[in-house]
């Protein structure tokens, strides 16, 4: 009897369970499962999840439509106490189909906003803001860069007119920005004469120039500007504030890695002085040794990732 017992009240736990995630048809493509609303799955995986096969061409509109008379806005709402939680726009991108995703290549656009104004009765696509994915694609490197485009007077298509690229550099008027700052085909205007260029000199003194009524650029001392550091108060320039320890170094075959506790390293790249990446693995604890015999003698870099790829520390070693 008391087996019976045990037996009946597994049956009726397992059918409440297949109850509850059973799949629900709503209508003709639409499901609700789980609580979850699908369009074109049965198994929809979020609160609301469509799934079509459509090709889209422009200027045909997309998937997914918002209309309306006035305002048509689409919001989100988040609340967390984690400071990198909040509402986004995710664009994800792969090659191939959704059921065998590919690998992407370097200038496959991942995902982008863009703009379109009704004229002469049509929509006419005339600004964007668009992500690429950038040289130097490997498992352990995701470069990416960022495109900006807008339609000028008598043009009817947009052009590209400021690019951040894979390293920082940002460029005005070029797609390969050498510098921080690039600006090509045209000219820096400082309108307000209080304002000018502030550079730090050797000794570790700041001077502003600004220039007199004779076209002369003046240099005044001045109090160096503020440095901000990084948002989640990282120095990617340096492991020694992180708890990283890389020994010996100089070293030969082997470099040994010691972290902190609480690193929340996920893995690591090594490349040389060119930022090319020779090899890398994850991070199982908090001493790790490296085979380092195969790197040619000179200098390289060690940077440490956490488990979203950002870089969070790195550290310079030499092999001998």
């Amino acid at each position: 009897m008391k087996n019976s017992i045990i037996l009946l009240t597994l049956f009726v736990a397992m059918h409440i369970s297949f109850v509850s995630a059973q799949t629900d048809t709503i209508s003709n493509n639409i499901y609700q499962y789980n609580g979850n609303l699908g369009i074109g799955t049965r198994f929809p995986t979020s609160k609301f999840t469509l799934i079509t096969d459509e090709v889209i061409t422009n200027p045909t509109f997309g998937i997914c439509n918002i209309r309306n008379n006035h305002y048509a806005t689409f919001e989100g709402f988040s609340a967390s106490d984690v400071p990198f939680v909040g509402s986004l726009i995710n664009g994800r991108r792969s090659r191939g189909t959704l059921d065998n995703p590919q690998n992407v290549i370097a200038g496959d656009r991942i995902s982008g906003i863009v703009s379109a104004m009704y004229y002469e009765g049509e929509f006419r696509f005339s600004s964007g803001i668009n992500f690429y994915a950038g040289q130097g694609l490997d498992y352990y490197s995701y470069p990416s860069y960022m495109v900006f485009r807008t339609t000028g007077v008598d043009e009817s298509v947009s052009s590209e007119r400021m690019r951040l690229s894979e390293e920082g550099h940002l460029g005005i008027g070029t797609d390969n920005p050498a510098s921080s700052l690039t600006v090509a085909k045209g000219d820096i205007f400082v309108e307000d004469i209080s304002y000018g260029i502030i550079m730090k000199s050797p000794n570790g003194q700041c001077w502003k120039g600004i220039l007199n009524n004779d076209g002369m650029l003046v240099f005044n001392l001045i109090d160096c500007p503020a440095i901000v550091s990084n948002n989640d108060g990282s120095n990617n320039n340096s492991g020694e504030n992180q708890g990283i320890l890389v020994y010996p170094n100089p070293g030969d075959d082997i470099l040994n890695i010691q972290l902190n506790e609480n690193h929340g390293y996920n893995h690591y790249v090594i490349t040389n002085m060119k930022g090319e990446t020779t090899f890398g693995d994850i991070i199982e604890s908090d001493f790790t040794r490296i085979n380092i015999s195969s790197l040619a003698q000179g200098s390289f870099l060690i940077r440490f990732h956490d488990k979203n790829g950002k870089m969070k520390a790195s550290e310079k070693f030499i092999k001998k």
